[in-house]
Parts: C-alpha cells; sequence; structure tokens
C-alpha cells in the first residue's frame, strides 16, 4: 500500500512538474523568439556621429548638446538634444537604421 502511494505521488509530481515544465518551455521558445525577431529588426546601421553630423547639417547654427540612442523594443532611434543660436534647446530624432530625421 505504501509502494503504491509512493508510486501515485511520484507520478503525481513528475505529471505536475512536466506540465509545468511544457510551459516554462513554451513561454521561453515564444521569449525567445520574439527577441529573436526584435533584435533583427534593431541592428542599428547609422552611428552616433552619422546621426549628429546629419542634425548639424540640417540646422547649421546649432550646437550638438548630447546624443542618445533610444532602444525600447521599436526600431532603434537617436535622440539629439540641440542649442539653437538663438538659445533655444531642442530635440531631434534620427532613425538609427534608416538615418532619416524627425522632430
Amino acid at each position: 500500500m505504501a509502494v503504491l502511494r509512493i508510486l501515485v505521488f511520484m507520478l503525481f509530481c513528475f505529471g505536475v512538474t512536466g506540465i509545468a515544465t511544457a510551459d516554462v518551455l513554451r513561454v521561453a521558445d515564444q521569449s525567445s523568439s520574439r527577441n529573436n525577431i526584435v533584435q533583427e529588426g534593431q541592428k542599428v546601421r547609422v552611428s552616433n556621429q552619422q546621426a549628429a553630423n546629419k542634425v548639424k547639417r540640417r540646422y547649421p547654427g546649432s550646437k550638438i548638446l548630447s546624443v542618445k540612442l533610444i532602444h525600447n523594443g521599436g526600431p532603434p532611434v537617436y535622440r539629439i538634444k540641440t542649442l539653437s543660436d538663438d538659445g533655444i534647446v531642442k530635440h531631434v530624432f534620427v532613425d538609427g537604421i534608416s538615418g532619416d530625421l524627425f522632430e
């Protein structure tokens, strides 16, 4: 009788563990495939120096105060803080893949 209880307990534990392990593996697999998609879509092709040079050409009198790469799960974007001759601080964004500028 004790052996039967132990056997049932072991089957229960392995069954539950197997289900839990399968769920963990399924979630890990989904997360991994999602990360691969995100990583492939986020390859930065424009350097911070190139992004800053594009902004300098677009706004010739402005000074570059900072360049920061924003990488929040979407496409990589540089946020470039500028200071105009008039003393106006402005943020300009540069797509890290295409190099396109937007405000």
